[in-house]
């Protein structure tokens, strides 16, 4: 699976990540579950992974970090398309029939 990292931090080595199949986040735990544990994946970040879900919960195993600073601002993007006032309904025109 590909993702976009929305949160990370190395001291406690830990991480979010947005998922390509627009379901659940994942969760990066550990520097065991990198490739390579030198790097640890930053926000914006363009990872592959593999997901084990576990008590409704997924997380991420086997991540790779693809490209660096791919979508740095993705996640106040996301925070305010969530925090945007929905667009009025359209009108949908009636139909007729033809013939």
């Amino acid at each position: 699976m590909l993702g976009v990292v929305v949160w990370s931090d190395a001291v406690t080595a830990g991480a979010v990540i947005w998922c390509d199949d627009h379901a659940q986040l994942a969760y990066l735990r550990g520097r065991e579950n990198c490739q390579y544990a030198l790097t640890w994946p930053q926000v914006g970040d363009l990872v592959q992974f593999s997901v084990c879900q576990n008590t409704g919960t997924r997380f991420a195993r086997a991540v790779r970090v693809l490209a660096e600073a791919v979508l740095p601002q993705l996640p106040k993007d996301l925070v305010a398309a969530a925090s945007a006032p929905l667009p009025p309904a359209r009108a949908v025109p009636h139909l007729r029939r033809v013939g």
